[in-house]
């Protein structure tokens, strides 16, 4: 910066300011004689202007010329106050002005000189007024001076004297508090300088000899004789007194008395002259005091009546020092210098030294550093000194707020500095901790501020002190004392929750002291101290108690940062762990860490650095050990320390009792070695701070101690080196108190006395001499401070002390000055045993101990910078922390419990992340207490247990309530997997929702199939009770309906705001994501899910109390819970399994329908959404199992909702069914559903029924016949139980047609077999089950679900085959003749017009007898005779019946047609399936069996549509060409022949049809045997024997038809026999090989026909002879595979071509020809001409 004229015209025009003032005072006065003694100050600026006048530059002549004028007048005691003060002025401004070239080579000399001429200026005091800006303008000055870069170069001596003058006029009560304030606020700016530069300053050991060169004087002046200090030995701690407001100002001469002042002091006054007016710079006169004083010494003088500072020019001499005590003499700056000159009135001249001078003094001035800065900390620290009376509350209060600035900015730093750290271990910690004794409010307020930095930056170093500390403020805040004012401890508590915010604080604090074996539990009492002071509020909540919650909150906040960032840093694949982990070393975290690195000046050109760069850029934190070393202890490790101080503290307290039994107590727990160890043992003893220090004494004295070296060990223990016998001693018996006994006594010094002799290097003759020197101290040690001895004896002098030790040296006298130094050392200081120390003197002796466990091992500070013992931390903190954030919510305010509810979220996530179940399951039940919906919870107004209304609008109208609902529901969607025990408390506030209305719709609106829209709502309309009409009754149901009533428009509104609490929940959202939740808290979910369904036990017509409705919601909450978690059911389904069967069976037996239905429903939703993982998918369907177990009653009461339900799980998972006893149970389903049939566990006598006990058992039925009579039949597997084989096997014919005792055919009805075949088992196309009534939606939904397996070609396997086609054939039996119903409505009519009653009194075909089971009729609700449909719905069902039959037909055929192709494709596949030729039995065989019973319907279409069928395609596959003749035959008896039975007049079912239509089918039934045996005669001839009796079966048939029909039937059976023995004889079926007849056929052939046509063979074969063998074997069977590929509808009727080119082929004559042509029959058989014409020309 440049300024006018280089500077010159800024010190011309101070230098005219400050001479006119002087010519304007009276001294100066033009008017008045000027001596040439008095007029030096004039001259010297004469002088000045001369010098600048002569130079354009003011840099080309030293700063101390132009200083020099200025600071004579500051420094001569003849100048007023305001002419000073303009001095001071005129520096300051050439200091801020930058007049002074920092580089100039004397700037050492400069500073120096300013600093010593304001440190000692001098004025004539005027008024108070007038003597403050002086001495503001001084501080100013000195404020300037050291702020300036100037001030780096003061000396330590000179900037001791800088602080000092600034803390005289700070501590000087008489002066204005506006300067005293101004003084202070300059010593904080000097005190942040020197701390903020202390990086900068190195410890130097030659420092040492400086140090001890200068003292800070006393800071408040001089002191009256009577407060006089004693001198020590050491000037390390400086004599000084505080002055009082109660001390009168002290005189010079009263000054000259105080021992240490042995300088001129600081800031000397003089007074003004008595008379005169003084003019100040404004021209204005003022009159000065006219109080006279008494002048001892010229310039030494101040007015008694000022209230000014107590002034002192000259130094003092050392005679005067009072009590004779030595004192050092530290010469002033002035002092040092040769050249300078006072004159008798204490102007001072100094003669111009040369630069050599100059520059030669300069380099013996060094700069300031890190002794002076010592010295001012220890100065401040003494300050703070509680127990120095000097030391006023103001004092103290300004040394704390310079030491907070110190360690505001400096706190690391001091850390580094060894000498700077024994000042903060022993004098400050200790006046710290003292001071929280204080009652001073503003006090007591700093120093917690200080110990609050002390211990943030350095507790690593201060391990017992910070114990100390908390313990103190502990006691303040558990304080009852009334003296203890409710603000200090809201300090104290502030002040913990600060130190516990640290980051690690808190785990160190476990680390190192409660994992300490000798250190109390800080951690654990603290944290009980907390929760305890929270709880207190009984009456009010104040913030006391708010601060102790947020403290302990902020433990859990700090391991909620540490979970969450773990967390972060596991979702970002460690990304953060890459960087640089911070040390234990590292920056801090809470100064000099702005993120800002520097600051762009808006022309861009400068760039300021950030600050932090500049100061403390050395700020890296000390530790003693880094982070890897705390790391290394592990949990493991901690938890047995733990156990260990358990064990060890109760060791200590035996001990304290009786020794040797805590000794043994110790052995005996490991702590110590089993067998004796004299080393461990003395160490224990030295080592515990808890023990007894007498029982000590007795333990280590006794006779079996001693001979088991237990003492010896003790006393080795010690280290004695370079100590006099009388401090080994002291330190000796301050670990135990000597015990009573002389010999006791005796025996412990004797080991004391050898351990200390052989160490010291044997300074005496003997050991004995060593002991007699020692037991003379104790003996002198009782003689000065015992106070009975005192009575009885004088004390010994230092002449008897050594008197009595002469000669006692072996022989020689000890030396005197030693023996003097101990009498003086005994004399002085008691050696007091611990035991007796009281007071001020156990003070010291435990700061003592305290200090010297520091300095061992045991204080040895773990610093904790990880998360590593976070989890113990939290198990300490958790219960404290729970019962003070519940008391807390509790009683907090309508606005003030969010910060609870944060501590709870924060204390679940670490409870979540640490898998602290238990610790979770106890928040989650907290919160949901406050609620108020917990079915547990006591409400605190008395409203009626049905009142739900009220419950509603009491929880809309409770924020705390909706504030805690919503918490718990956030815990639970963010922490679902940490739920075990508290699921059941979430549950129980679902209840109370659905209970109370509030639950969102999508939690009682639920999945349901069987409605159209697929939902259903969980809403139970209860019955209203039919109300009596009396006025009483009409009364009490008003009262006892106030639960029901409708809530009004205030309290509907209200309810809004407690579903929008609700909603804001997302209830539905915590279904969903139980997906995600951990399989052991699912597990936990349904176990408590299940718990709460409950069957009902009594029948609904007892009148019991049952939910039926929350029994349901339940059921619906546990489907939605398993469905979202379908993928993971495997182990899960079991319990489910059997809670929902169970259900269902009780609900049944009891009447409860609404939780019937919806229990079907839930099981079938959930069979439908499980079955679609495919591992699943067979565990799910055993179960479905289960419901075939069902009474029949049962199973038809919820067949609709089964049917449905199975239609749609095939729809979904019928790729995932694979093994055969899966579909099984699909089929069988299907068949007792669908089709009423009896399910398989029914037919062996196995019901699932409800014992007493109300669990769902299997109930077998032994005696068959006692079950035939309970259900009114027997089972076919009850008569023969065959097991099925696991593989695919091919049951006999007899497993398709095996006919009961109860089938529709009975034995009278049954044709007889011809006597030929003897008497087999006849077959029947009845298929042999037994059916039950069934619903017609049920059977349709059935059909469908049948059709879709069998039209899906990947669905039927070679595995399901036989079970598919067993189900098809019972659905054939269940829809025959329009269905059961209707079966039994024909046979109704057909009793009354039956006079002949049956001889065996079996029931009719499909009728159940209801017996124990109950009405089934009554029970089925839309085909019971009750519900009876009108007449248009009985015919819309009759075509629905109709047109299943024909689908039943299309189905058969369908599956018929691809049986060889399904069996094809699996062995293609290698799989182990049937090969097509035996695909007979159980394939082809059992389907015609179906085809061929609908053609027994009485319905025309049906009937009509099963013969074409046969007729037209079933017959004629072509697969079919691959079966044997004994498989055609098989045919024939089992599909025809029962066909033909049926068309019999011993058939029942023929009293039931039309002629007409009785006639047609008994035609095409024959036609179709007819073209059957003819088609396949080539293989049936290859049966022999077989196909004689088959060939006899058929005429035995056609005899029957020709006596039963019209002329028509019989003509058309005659002209088939005919056709069917021309073309036998034509394939010369009745010859042998050789061409001759075969006898044995041919006579049984005519023998038979001859009994109803004896003329047929005449005119056939009148001539046999003639008859030419023309047609062989091999042409007929060309013939026939030219038949078979015709197409259908011309191979419908090829047997009449066929036997008439065959006739044509053989010759026959034509008259035979001719007779048959002219008879009608014949005629109707031709009746296509022209298609015979050309078949006939194929086959030729």
């Amino acid at each position: 910066m440049s300024l006018p004229g280089n500077g010159i015209y800024v010190v011309r025009g101070e230098m005219a300011t400050l001479m006119t003032a002087m010519r304007r005072g009276t001294r100066w006065n033009a008017t008045a004689y000027v001596d040439d003694e008095k007029d030096g100050l004039l001259k010297s600026f004469i002088d000045l202007k001369q010098v600048l006048n002569r130079i354009e530059d003011l840099r080309l002549i030293e700063p101390n010329v132009f200083l020099a004028p200025f600071l004579e007048v500051i420094r001569t005691a003849d100048t007023t106050g305001p002419l000073t003060s303009l001095a001071l002025a005129s520096v300051n401004k050439f200091l801020s002005y930058g007049l002074i070239d920092p580089t100039t080579p004397n700037l050492a000399v400069i500073v120096e000189m300013i600093a010593d001429a304001v440190t000692h200026a001098r004025f004539m005091g005027t008024d108070q007024s007038s003597d403050s800006v002086t001495f503001m303008r001084v501080i100013e000055v000195l404020h300037t001076l050291i702020r300036s870069p100037e001030g780096a170069a003061v000396s330590n001596e000179s900037m001791c004297e800088v602080m000092l003058s600034c803390f005289k006029i700070c501590f000087e009560p008489r002066l204005s508090e506006l300067l005293r304030r101004s003084a202070e606020q300059s010593l904080k700016d000097m005190v942040l300088l020197f701390f903020m530069r202390l990086p900068q300053f190195t410890e130097d050991g030659s420092d040492t000899a400086l140090q001890k060169r200068f003292t800070i004087y006393e800071a408040a002046g001089a002191a009256t004789e009577k407060h006089k200090r004693k001198a020590q030995p050491s000037l390390t701690a400086p004599q000084r007194k505080s002055s009082t407001a109660e001390e009168p100002p002290q005189t010079p001469q009263s000054a000259l008395g105080a021992p240490t002042h042995l300088k001129a002091p600081i800031l000397a006054t003089t007074p003004a002259s008595p008379a005169g007016n003084i003019l100040d710079m404004q021209g204005k006169i003022t009159q000065t005091p006219t109080t006279t004083t008494t002048v001892n010494n010229v310039g030494n003088t101040i007015s008694a009546g000022l209230d000014v500072p107590s002034i002192q020019v000259e130094a003092t001499k050392p005679d005067e020092a009072a009590d004779g005590e030595q004192e050092s003499t530290i010469a002033t700056l002035g002092d040092s210098n040769s050249n300078e000159y006072i004159n008798s009135v204490g102007v001072r001249f100094t003669q111009q030294s040369s630069s050599q001078d100059a520059a030669a003094l300069s380099s013996t001035l060094t700069p300031y550093g890190l002794p002076f800065i010592q010295e001012l900390f220890r100065f401040l620290i003494i300050l703070c000194n509680p127990l120095d009376k000097q030391n006023s509350d103001s004092m103290m209060h300004t040394g704390l707020s310079l030491l907070t600035v110190a360690f505001e900015v400096a706190a690391d730093n001091i850390g580094k500095y060894e000498v700077l750290l024994e000042l903060v271990k022993d004098d400050l910690c200790r006046n710290l901790i003292s001071l929280l004794s204080s009652e001073r409010l503003s006090i007591f307020a700093a120093d917690l501020q200080l110990c609050f930095l002390l211990f943030e930056s350095l507790r690593g170093h201060l391990k017992f002190q910070l114990e100390c500390y908390l313990k103190k403020v502990s006691e303040i805040i558990a304080s009852d004392n009334p003296k203890t004012p409710y603000e200090m401890r809201e300090l104290a508590l502030d002040n913990l929750l600060q130190l516990w915010r640290i980051p690690g604080f808190v785990t160190e604090l476990y680390i190192n002291y409660d994992c300490d074996l000798y250190c109390t539990d800080m951690f654990e009492s603290l944290t009980n101290l907390l929760s305890k002071y929270t709880l207190s509020a009984t009456n009010a909540v104040y913030s006391t108690h708010i601060i102790a919650m947020d403290t302990l909150i902020s433990v859990i906040d700090c391991i909620e940062r540490n979970c969450a960032a773990a967390k972060s840093n596991n979702s970002l694949n460690n990304t953060l762990a890459q960087t640089p982990a911070i040390d234990v070393g590292g920056s801090r975290h809470s100064r000099h860490n702005s993120g800002l690195e520097g600051i762009v000046i808006d022309n861009g050109e400068e760039h300021v650095e950030n600050i932090a760069s500049f100061i403390n850029n050395s700020s890296q934190r000390l530790r003693l050990q880094s982070a890897g070393e705390s790391g290394g202890i592990t949990s493991e490790q901690l938890a047995s320390v733990k156990e260990k101080k358990r064990l060890l503290s109760k060791g200590t307290e035996w001990f304290n009792q009786r020794p040797d039994k805590g000794i043994q107590y110790l052995q005996e727990h490991g702590i110590l070695d089993a067998q004796l160890n004299p080393m461990q043992v003395a160490l224990f003893l030295r080592e515990n701070p808890g023990l007894d220090k007498k029982m000590i004494g007795e333990y280590i004295s006794k006779k079996k101690n001693v001979d088991s070296k237990i003492l010896i060990n003790f006393v080795d223990s010690f280290d004695f080196t370079g100590l006099r016998v009388d401090q080994a001693l002291r330190l000796y018996l301050e670990t135990f108190r000597l015990p009573g006994e002389a010999p006791l006594i005796f025996l412990v010094l004797e080991h004391f006395s050898d351990h200390w002799h052989s160490q010291n290097n044997e300074p005496f003759a003997n050991t004995d001499a060593a002991f007699r020197l020692a037991y003379a101290i104790i003996m002198l040690n009782m003689d000065q401070h015992n106070s009975n001895a005192k009575r009885l004896n004088v004390p010994m002098t230092l002449e008897d002390f050594t008197k009595n030790l002469r000669g006692l040296n072996g022989g020689q006298d000890f030396d005197q000055e030693m023996l003097a130094q101990i009498f003086n050392a005994i004399k002085n200081e008691e050696i007091v045993m611990p035991a007796e120390q009281t007071g001020l003197v156990r003070e010291n002796y435990l700061w003592k101990m305290l200090l010297r466990r520091g300095a061992t091992h045991d204080g040895h500070f773990h610093y904790v910078s990880d998360a590593a013992y976070d989890v113990q931390i939290f198990n300490i903190v958790w219960g404290a922390s729970l019962s003070a954030l519940s008391f807390m919510f509790d009683k907090s305010t309508e606005t003030g419990y969010q910060r609870t509810l944060t501590g709870f979220s924060k204390s679940a996530a670490i409870s979540a992340h640490y898998n602290l179940h238990d610790d979770f399951d106890a928040l989650i039940l907290t919160l949901c207490k406050f609620t108020t919906l917990l079915s547990s919870v006591e409400q605190h107004e008395s409203v009626p247990a049905n009142n739900e209304i009220q419950q509603a609008v009491n929880f809309g109208l409770n924020a705390k309530a909706q504030a805690a609902m919503r918490t718990v529901f956030l815990l639970v969607h963010g922490y679902g997997d940490s739920l075990r025990e508290s699921w059941k408390h979430i549950l129980d506030l679902f209840l109370q929702l659905f209970r109370l209305k509030l639950l969102p719709k999508s939690l009682i609106e639920v999945e349901d199939f069987c409605e159209p829209n697929g939902k259903a709502m969980l809403v139970l309309e209860k019955p209203r009770e039919k109300q009596e009409l009396g006025l009483f009754s009409s009364l009490y149901s008003f009262i006892s309906s106030e639960g029901q009533r409708e809530p009004t428009y205030e309290e509907q509104e209200v309810i809004k705001h407690g579903r929008k609490c609700i909603k804001e929940c997302q209830l539905d959202q915590m279904l969903q994501e139980s997906k995600f939740v951990q399989l052991e808290s699912l597990q936990e979910l349904l176990r408590c899910i299940l718990s709460l369904i409950k069957a009902p036990e009594t029948p609904k017509s007892s009148g019991q109390p049952y939910a039926e409705d929350i029994t349901v919601f339940w059921m619906e909450f546990l489907v939605k819970i398993v469905v979202h978690n379908r993928d993971r059911m495997v182990p899960l389904w079991p319990g489910v399994r059997d809670q929902m069967l169970h259900l269902l069976l009780a609900s049944a037996q009891n009447g409860y329908d609404y939780l019937l239905n919806r229990c079907i429903v839930a099981v079938l939703k959930l069979a439908i959404y499980l079955m679609r993982n495919e591992e699943l998918c067979p565990v799910v369907l055993q179960s479905l199992k289960s419901l075939l177990s069902l009474k029949p009653a049962l199973l038809l009461r919820i067949s609709n909702q089964i049917s449905i339900g199975i239609y749609e799980l095939l729809k979904t998972s019928a790729q995932n069914i694979h093994s055969e006893q899966d579909w099984q149970i699909i089929f069988n389903l299907l068949e007792c559903v669908g089709a009423g049939a009896v399910s398989p566990n029914c037919e062996a006598g196995q019901q699932i029924t409800m014992p007493p006990n109300g669990r769902a058992a299997s109930d077998c039925e032994e005696d068959l016949t006692a079950v035939s009579l309970e259900r009114g039949y027997t089972s076919d597997s009850e008569l023969n139980k065959t097991a099925s084989a696991a593989a695919p096997s091919s049951p006999t014919a007899e497993n398709w047609i095996l006919v009961g005792k109860d089938s529709e055919l009975t034995t009278a009805s049954r044709p007889q077999s011809p006597p030929s075949s003897g008497t087999p088992v006849v077959n029947s196309l009845v298929f042999n089950c037994q059916l039950q009534d069934h619903s017609p939606f049920a059977l349709f939904k059935c059909w469908d679900s049948l059709a879709f397996i069998v039209r899906s070609v990947a669905h039927i396997t070679p595995y399901n085959f036989e079970a598919c086609v067993r189900c098809i054939r019972i659905f054939v039996e269940a829809c025959r003749d329009g269905g059961i119903h209707q079966r039994r409505k024909f046979e109704a009519i057909v009793k009354k017009r039956n006079f002949k009653k049956r001889q065996e009194s079996a029931r009719e075909p499909g009728v159940f007898k209801s017996t124990s089971t109950g009405n089934l009729t009554s029970a089925v609700g839309d085909i019971g005779e009750r519900n009876t449909p009108n007449a248009a719905e009985q015919e819309e069902l009759a075509q629905r019946y109709e047109q299943l039959s024909i689908q039943l037909l299309d189905l058969m055929y369908t599956l018929y047609t691809r049986t060889a192709q399904i069996f094809r494709w699996w062995a293609e596949e290698g799989c182990a399936v049937s090969q097509s030729g035996a695909l007979w039995t159980p394939g082809w065989c059992p389907l015609l069996q179906g085809i061929a019973r609908l053609a027994m319907d009485r319905r025309r279409e049906v009937r009509t549509h099963a013969i074409s069928c046969l007729q037209q395609r079933a017959l004629l596959v072509h697969d079919l060409q691959t079966l044997s003749g004994a498989e055609w035959s098989s045919c024939f008896k089992n599909v025809l022949f029962p066909l033909l039975n049926e068309l019999l007049p011993e058939s029942p079912a023929t009293s039931q049809l039309d002629s007409s239509l009785l006639e047609e089918s008994r035609i095409r039934t024959a036609t179709i045997m007819s073209k059957m045996f003819l088609q396949h005669l080539t293989t049936l001839i290859e049966l022999g024997t077989t196909f004689n009796d088959l060939w006899l079966d058929i005429l035995d048939y056609i005899d029957r038809f020709m006596k039963v029909g019209s002329d028509t039937l019989s003509e058309q059976m005659q002209e088939i026999l005919k056709n069917m023995l021309l073309v036998m004889h034509s394939v010369r079926v009745f010859h042998n090989q050789d061409g001759s007849l075969q006898e044995a056929l041919w006579e049984l052939t005519w023998r038979r026909i001859g009994e109803f046509l004896p003329n047929l063979k005449a005119e056939l074969f009148h001539d046999e002879d003639l008859v030419s063998p023309a047609i062989s074997l091999e042409i007929t069977k060309i013939t026939n595979e030219h038949s078979m590929s015709l197409p259908l509808p011309v191979r419908g009727y090829d047997l009449a071509p066929f036997a008439t080119a065959t006739a044509r082929s053989v010759g026959l004559n034509r008259a035979s020809m001719q007779v048959k042509r002219q008879k009608k029959l014949w005629t109707r058989l031709y009746f296509k001409p022209k298609m015979l014409k050309g078949l006939t020309k194929k086959f030729k």
